[in-house]
């Protein structure tokens, strides 16, 4: 029995991004046996860009970071705050302006520091979860190169392609949502003053037609979040209809990308016609953002939803559960919360099986919600055209505004 008073369990987590390792670190801090198992070689470097910071993205360097050991992030190290939510219009004039508190980081940047904490030995490369079988013992999951594990419970966090709700849940789909996000960054220090002045603290909207641009500050190199050592993400959301999707999915090398198109290898012509739409139609000072970045790539937006997230001793967190657009700025709060909500309901002790049903009925119910309210927000920016600057409905959160 560890301190906390529960048996510990021996749990293996498939996935060791943001929402895997948020879950290893508050399992093992809990008492349990935990294993991260993911797939990649290499640590996650170079994943996504920037990343919105809700309350519970960062919940636990805002509540351990007094704690943290040397060298090791709190929370004031993992993200940097902008007050200013600004729309402007083809001209770059200021069309709508609010006091807002925002939170930004990079996916680098959050993901290092909680690699940090989780204890090396309990973070695994190079172990691709290919199959998974239940019996009255627990779980046993075997990985690509032939090893096998045991385990009590395995948490899968493997993405919106998870190969564990494939074999647990393969009737759930996953349906292209018609438009993708062209996503990039810059150096701050590589733009002219002004037009990085906007950006200073501020983050900045261009509402267009049936596509709608965002532009923030992130940590630049080293983790910086001086001014003018910083980086600025943006993200433009560009309708694709499934007849033109395949092939802007082929990269230079001919090579079908089914989710996500890295840097530096989407089709020249396809970003020849992103640039120029941009010196068309965008604000000059986003405009010139898009015409700095050297290798643009692309996200794909889609919706899946499996109606369970629990199959015998086999849990869904994150996008291996419920995908959420991007317009909430939630998935990797959602990822997080679903972690979080695991360890409330595993650290009460008592029966597993019981813990596991009450924990997917209070998740399934916030992932229900919260996608119904993404989908909505993409449904009126991208074909409805109607997303009007300074709607507070456009607020950023997971439960709520800001929250």
């Amino acid at each position: 029995m560890t301190s906390s008073g529960i048996n510990p369990l021996q749990i293996a987590i498939a996935g060791g991004s943001i929402g895997g390792l948020t879950a290893g670190v508050l399992l093992h801090e809990l008492g349990h046996d935990v294993h991260v198992y993911e797939r990649s070689t290499n640590a996650l470097e170079g994943r996504g860009a920037g990343i919105v910071v809700l309350p519970m993205t960062e919940r636990y360097f805002t509540e351990r970071g007094s704690a943290l050991g040397e060298g090791q992030a709190g929370a004031a190290d993992v993200a940097l705050t902008l007050t200013n939510w600004s729309y402007v219009d083809q001209s770059g004039a200021i069309v709508d302006a609010a006091a807002t508190y925002n939170r930004f980081t990079s996916w680098n940047t959050l993901y290092r520091a909680l690699l940090e904490v989780l204890p090396s030995d309990r973070y695994h490369l190079s172990h691709y979860v290919t199959d998974c079988a239940q019996s009255a013992q627990g779980v046993t999951i075997s990985f690509e190169h032939g090893e096998f594990r045991d385990c009590d419970l395995l948490v899968a966090a493997d993405g919106i392609a998870s190969t564990v709700r494939g074999i647990v849940s393969p009737h759930t789909t996953t349906d292209y949502a018609g438009y993708v996000a062209w996503r990039g960054t810059v150096l701050e220090g590589d733009l002219e003053p002004e037009t990085a002045a906007i950006f200073e603290d501020a983050m900045v909207y261009q509402v267009l037609d049936h596509a709608h641009f965002l532009a923030y500050a992130i940590p630049g190199p080293g983790d910086s979040i001086v001014p003018g050592e910083r980086a600025l993400n943006f993200v433009w959301y560009r309708n694709a209809p499934a007849s033109a999707f395949d092939e802007l999915m082929v990269d230079r090398n001919g090579i079908h990308r089914p989710a996500t198109m890295p840097p530096g290898l989407a089709q020249e012509h396809f970003v020849a016609e992103l640039r120029g739409d941009a010196s068309r139609i965008l604000a000059p000072q986003l405009r010139d953002l898009v015409l700095a970045c050297e290798e643009p790539f692309i996200q794909a937006i889609f919706d899946m939803a499996a109606d369970r997230f629990v199959h015998g001793r086999i849990a869904l967190i994150g996008d291996a559960a419920t995908a959420l657009r991007p317009h909430v700025a939630a998935g990797t709060a959602k990822a997080c919360a679903d972690g979080w909500a695991l360890r409330d309901h595993l650290g009460r002790g008592g029966d597993l099986d019981a813990a596991l049903g009450a924990w997917e009925r209070q998740q399934l119910e916030l992932a229900q919600t919260v996608a119904a309210k993404s989908r909505r927000m993409g449904q009126r920016a991208q074909f409805e055209s109607t997303m009007v600057p300074g709607d507070p409905a456009w607020r950023f959160g997971l439960f709520g505004p800001g929250d």
